[in-house]
Formats: structure tokens, sequence, C-alpha cells
């Protein structure tokens, strides 16, 4: 009688815990810190580094979205698109890897990322919500703070 007690319990309470871990979206943190190392790396005008942050992003995303929403799969593919050394090919990419990002940071809730928009490129791009100062990857530091912090992606 006592091992009922107490086993039901436990049972119903790990049975709780494995349901709401199921449940959990999964997570985008990592994803955006990839992202960011990309957006500090075309910010600062350097294209090191940058290839290879974007096939690990691609393969967080891959990973994290597997039988997810299409935004992950979105941001597998743009993530992709970016490759080879020239700054303004990987800067016109790494736009549509930003309109990816923040659909993703829709589509799941993330909070941890505030999103600006470059008038002169009309393009997007997300920084860390703990950011204050603009710094624009389209133009690096040629026009470093063009930009503002915008609600939403017209």
């Amino acid at each position: 009688m006592m091992i009922r007690k107490v086993l039901i319990p436990a049972l119903l309470l790990f049975a709780g815990i494995a349901a709401r871990a199921e449940a959990a979206p999964p997570p985008t943190a990592p994803l955006f810190a990839v992202y960011d190392e990309i957006h500090d790396a075309l910010a600062a005008d350097r294209v090191a580094g940058v290839t290879a942050a974007a096939s690990r992003l691609a393969a967080l995303a891959n990973a994290a979205g597997e039988g997810a929403d299409g935004a992950y799969v979105e941001v597998v593919q743009t993530a992709k698109q970016l490759e080879g050394e020239e700054l303004e090919r990987l800067r016109a990419s790494f736009a549509e890897l930003s309109r990816a990002m923040a659909r993703l940071a829709t589509a799941t809730g993330f909070t941890g990322a505030q999103l600006y928009h470059c008038p002169m490129v009309k393009a997007y791009w997300l920084q860390p919500t703990s950011d204050t100062a603009v710094a624009n990857p389209y133009y690096g530091s040629s026009m470093s703070k063009c930009g503002s912090r915008v609600n939403g992606i017209d």
C-alpha cells in the first residue's frame, strides 16, 4: 500500500515533466548568438569567419527545427547562401538571413533580439536587446550608425 502512495504520484509527476519537455519550443537563443557573430563581423567590415558561422547557424537551425515549422527551414536555406569572401555579396545574403531570423523570432516568441532597418539599403537586421548602439552590418564602419529600431518588417 505504501508503494502505491509513493509510486503512483512519482509516475504522474514524471509523466507531467516529460509532457512539458516535449511541448517546449526548440531553443532559439543559440541560433541568435551565432547570427550575432555574423552581424558583428559584417558591421566591422570583416569577412573572416562569416561563412563558418553561417554553416554553424544552418546546422543549429536544422537540428532545432527538425519536425518544426518552416521558419527554421528558411533560416537553414538563407544561412547556406552566405558563402565566399566578397563583403558586398555576404551583406546581400545577410539581408535575406535577417528576414528569416526575424520571422523565426516572431514564430518562436524569442524576445532577446530587436529589429533594425537601414533606409539606405532598405534591409533589416537584428541585434540583441542588450545592445543599445546601432551597428549597421550593411555599411559597416562607413555608416555604422545608419538605421533605426523598428517594430516589424514592412
